[in-house]
């Protein structure tokens, strides 16, 4: 695997080291291009949150963290020790713990997933991400999905912004009617403002008037011109800044002009909005400062662990159909599946495909599977899980679950009895391949391909659907 990353982030690296290479949508855009231009360089993301810089290279380049100082025009000895460098399947596990929240300052960090996405869609928009890369950040934010549906967490929709309102709770007493002024309504302003206004504060956020085209305030909340936060600023009882300016929102000179400061300050932003000196007047929270809760439940950490092992094992999967020897394609056969038996092993989402699929030829369908997320009317439903002798008699079987070796075992099964198997999760174990299936009047296509490029598949079946619908 010709992955690897390099990355710093608040457990290696303090707050004024990490915003040397905090960059905003703009910055990380121009940065891919020249990454993209570096010697032994074939693909590059670039992953910018408040608590990490994380670059991912794919090809043969030099140290990546090097390269990222130099692009960013950072001297390197500063952050020479700062940054970890970690290569093939530890880069890939690495980004999907990042996503799941195991590497957040707070366990199952709710913003990380968009982050993750966000950066995959800045290096499609640079044209910076190959093959790879789209396919690891692609299974990272399924696994961080996973996460946040699959794991109960002991504190309710952990976040920044719940933890800003804990340490204002804290300061202030308690935040029913207190008068928070919040600077910035980007993603993370809002959701400040958002969670500050639902524990009963009045809160304020500041607009930029040549702005356009930007987010409504969240409900409940008053607009303040960005121009007329300081007349705003004095008598608040709390500040919370949270914006993308490379600027200070806030000097100390500032502060001082003030005839009654806020109580307390939060500063939500990298690099920083309000300027370190304040402290001197006012207590100053930094993102440093935001994450001190423990490091989660055992539970919650191994059953998120458990979840990048399954994703990653996909992952590697994938890899390694990539790196198969071309082989010729498979020939197209239609056959008569009216009144056959097919026996379908699994009854999650791309089951529920399969067998949506199938009721359109006549077939007699039996399915495997504890559970099953469509409707079993006219199909035959086994609920228990695969064992052995499940398919006798059957002219097709499909393996289609969750778990690696049940579906290697089905396909084992199937071809000591003859039966041609498809396996949705390892191309090579299929002696047939199930088709995207298009239909038209009287026509029917299925779009296959060679296992590489599923994706690419689904949109070719889109297109030929459309062409068979337009047909007189």
């Amino acid at each position: 695997m010709n992955l690897v990353m390099s990355g710093l982030d608040y457990r290696h690296a303090a707050l004024d080291i990490r915003e040397k290479l905090a960059c905003s949508p703009d910055q990380v855009r121009s940065l891919l291009a020249w990454l993209r231009c570096q010697p032994g360089v074939e693909g590059c993301v670039l992953l910018s949150t408040c608590n990490r810089t994380e670059l991912y290279l794919t090809g043969s380049p030099e140290t990546p963290w090097r390269l990222l100082c130099q692009g960013a025009g950072v001297a390197e000895a500063p952050m020479d020790g700062c940054f970890t460098t970690r290569c093939g399947p530890d880069a890939a596990r690495h980004l999907l713990e990042v996503a799941c929240g195991l590497r957040s300052q707070i366990l199952g960090e709710a913003q990380i997933i968009t982050q993750v996405r966000r950066a995959m869609e800045l290096a499609q928009q640079a044209q910076t991400a190959d093959a790879t890369l789209s396919a690891l950040f692609r299974t990272a934010v399924t696994a961080g999905k996973r996460a946040r549906s699959e794991v109960t967490l002991t504190r309710d929709a952990p976040s920044i912004g719940s933890r800003c309102q804990n340490i204002l709770t804290r300061e202030l007493g308690t935040l029913e009617n207190r008068r928070i002024l919040v600077i910035g309504n980007g993603q993370m302003g809002q959701l400040a403002a958002s969670v500050l206004r639902q524990s009963g504060a009045a809160v304020w956020v500041t607009l930029r008037a040549y702005r356009h085209g930007q987010a409504p305030l969240p409900p409940g909340c008053t607009p303040v011109a960005y121009e007329d936060r300081l007349t705003a600023l004095d008598g608040m009882d709390a500040l919370v800044s949270a914006t993308a300016s490379p600027h200070y929102t806030l000097t100390a000179a500032q502060l001082e002009t003030l005839s009654h400061p806020p109580r307390v300050a939060v500063d939500l932003a990298v690099p920083r909005d309000i300027d370190p000196a304040c402290a001197g007047t006012v207590p100053v929270y930094d993102m440093d400062a935001l994450g001190l809760e423990g490091p989660g439940a055992p539970g919650e950490i191994a059953a998120m662990e458990e979840i990048v092992r399954e994703e990653l094992d996909k992952f590697t999967q994938w890899q390694r159909r990539q790196s198969l020897p071309q082989r010729p394609p498979r020939f197209p056969l239609f056959v008569d599946l009216s009144g056959k038996k097919v026996v379908l092993v699994g009854g999650g989402t791309i089951a529920a495909r399969r067998i949506g699929t199938l009721r359109l030829f006549g077939c007699r369908i039996t399915v495997i599977s504890p559970e099953l997320s469509c409707s079993s009317e006219g199909l035959t439903w086994q609920k228990r899980p695969y064992r052995h002798g499940d398919l006798e008699g059957a002219y097709l079987a499909i393996a289609a679950t969750s778990d690696r070796q049940v579906n290697r075992q089905v396909g084992l099964d199937a071809q000591a009895l003859g039966i041609p198997v498809s396996v949705a999760d390892c191309e090579a174990e299929c002696s047939f391949y199930f088709p995207a299936v298009c239909t038209g009047g009287d026509l029917i296509a299925g779009v296959v391909s060679t296992g590489k490029d599923h994706h690419k598949t689904a949109r070719a079946a889109k297109a030929i659907r459309h062409v068979l619908e337009e047909l007189p």
